[in-house]
C-alpha cells in the first residue's frame, strides 16, 4: 500500500471512530437528560443540558428538555433561547411553539405569543383551550394630581383603551383620554396684565393609536400616532404626534430604537429614545428598564434619563419604582402614550407603582408620583403628588 492510500485509510477511520464517539455521546445525553426529565430534577438538567450542547453534543430532544426545565422553573427568556433554536431548523415543532407561546404571554409579550399560535392548527388550539379573540383587551385608568402652588387646582386625568388582534402578526392599540386642570394666570411683574378667574381651564382631549408588527420570533417594527386637541385661555390647539421604532427581545436584554415627531402647540418636537430591558432572571420576578431620550423642542434639546426597577413582592404581586431626570417640557413616553404637555414645566419625576394579579385576566394597578414643577408665569418651584388607579382585562 502506497502512503497515499494508507493516508486515505486512516482519514476514514478516524472519521468512523469520531462518527461512533458522537453516537455515543448523544446516546449518553439522550439517556441521562431522559432519566434528570422524568425524574422532574430541573435545575440538574439545565446544568448538564449547557454543558453537552457547550461541548457540541446538540439535539433537539436535548433542546426541548433543556427549553422545559427552563420554561418550568420561570426562565422563560432561557426557555424562549432554546426553543428558537428548535424554530429556526423546523418552523412547525408543535411542543416548541406551544411553549414558546406561554413564555411570551408569561412575559406580556402578546404580539410574539400571538406570532406563534399562527404555526398552531385550529385543533391543537381547540384541545388546549387557547383564546385567540379579535379584542384582546380593554384597560382604564383615571387619577387626580394635586400641589402645593395656590395658582393651581388640581388636575384629573382618565383614560380608556381597547386592544384588537388584526392578524396573527399584526395588533392594534387605541385609547382616548380627558385631561383638565383650572389655571390662575398671576405674574411676577405688577405691570402686567393678570386674571385670577377660575375659569382659565386647561383642557385635552386625546386619541392615541399604537401598531405592532412582528417581523420574526425577535423583531417587531411598532408605529404610533397621537392627537391632542388643547383649550387654553381662548386658544386651541390641535396636535399630531408620530412614532416609529424597532424592537428585538434577546436572552437577558430587548433592546428598541424609536423616534417621535411631529408638532405641539404649533411648535417642531422631535424625541430620540433608546430603551434596555433587562431580565437577571429571565421573568418579572426581578427587572430593570434604562431609558434615554433626547429631546428636540423648537431647536432647545435636552437629555432625559428614566430608570425603573421592578420585582415580585409576593404571589401576585409586582412592586415597582421609578425615577426620570432631565427637563420633562413636552416629554414623550411610553411609546407616545403619555405627553408632559402642562402649563408647568417638571424638572424632577419619580414613583411607586404596585401591580396585582387579581385572576388569569383582571390585573389592577394603582401607581403614586412626586413630580418637582415651576409656576409659567411666576419665579416659584412646587411640588406635585399623583395618584392612579388602573385595571386591564384580558381576553
Amino acid at each position: 500500500m502506497d502512503k497515499r492510500k494508507y493516508l486515505i485509510l486512516l482519514f476514514f477511520m478516524a472519521m468512523i471512530h469520531t462518527a461512533k464517539a458522537q453516537q455515543s455521546a448523544l446516546q449518553v445525553a439522550d439517556s441521562v437528560s431522559t432519566d434528570l426529565y422524568n425524574a422532574g430534577n430541573w435545575k440538574q438538567l439545565i446544568a448538564y443540558g449547557n454543558q453537552s450542547i457547550a461541548a457540541g453534543v446538540d439535539f433537539t430532544g436535548l433542546r426541548l428538555r433543556l427549553a422545559y426545565a427552563n420554561f418550568i422553573t420561570g426562565d422563560y427568556k432561557h426557555a424562549l433561547k432554546q426553543y428558537g433554536v428548535i424554530l429556526a431548523k423546523d418552523p412547525y415543532n408543535i411542543t416548541a411553539r406551544y411553549y414558546a407561546y406561554y413564555c411570551d404571554k408569561y412575559l406580556t409579550d402578546d404580539l410574539h405569543a400571538t406570532y406563534n399560535l399562527s404555526y398552531l392548527n385550529k385543533e391543537t388550539l381547540h384541545k388546549d383551550g387557547i383564546n385567540t379573540p379579535i379584542l384582546t383587551d380593554v384597560q382604564a385608568e383615571t387619577g387626580i394630581k394635586q400641589n402645593n402652588d395656590i395658582n393651581r387646582d388640581n388636575a384629573f386625568y382618565s383614560r380608556i383603551g381597547i386592544g384588537n388582534r388584526i392578524g396573527w402578526r399584526l395588533q392594534l392599540e387605541q385609547s382616548v383620554a380627558y385631561f383638565n386642570q383650572d389655571i390662575f394666570k398671576l405674574y411676577d411683574s405688577d405691570d402686567r396684565h393678570y386674571t385670577t378667574s377660575s375659569n382659565l381651564a386647561d383642557q385635552q382631549k386625546e386619541y392615541y393609536a399604537k401598531l405592532s408588527f412582528a417581523v420574526n420570533q425577535n423583531i417587531a417594527i411598532i408605529g404610533s400616532y397621537h392627537y391632542l386637541n388643547t383649550k387654553f385661555d381662548g386658544t386651541t390647539n390641535n396636535n399630531n404626534l408620530g412614532l416609529i421604532g424597532l424592537k428585538y427581545n434577546g436572552t437577558y436584554v430587548d433592546a428598541q430604537a424609536d423616534v417621535n415627531f411631529g408638532r405641539l402647540d404649533a411648535k417642531p418636537l422631535e424625541q430620540y429614545n433608546a430603551k434596555l430591558t433587562y431580565y437577571p432572571l429571565g421573568s418579572f420576578n426581578l427587572y430593570a428598564i434604562s431609558r434615554a431620550s433626547i429631546k428636540e423642542l423648537n431647536s432647545d434639546r435636552n437629555f432625559i434619563f428614566d430608570q425603573t426597577l421592578g420585582f415580585k413582592l409576593i404571589k401576585n404581586t409586582w412592586l415597582e419604582s421609578s425615577v426620570t431626570l432631565g427637563n420633562l417640557n413636552d416629554y414623550l413616553d411610553a411609546d407616545g402614550l403619555y405627553i408632559y404637555n402642562g402649563i408647568d414645566n417638571t424638572t424632577f419625576k419619580c414613583g411607586e407603582a404596585i401591580y396585582y394579579q387579581l385572576n388569569n385576566n383582571v390585573q389592577l394597578r394603582l401607581n403614586y408620583s412626586y413630580e418637582k414643577k415651576s409656576d409659567a408665569y411666576q419665579s416659584l418651584k412646587y411640588d406635585q403628588n399623583s395618584v392612579t388607579v388602573g385595571i386591564v382585562w384580558k381576553f
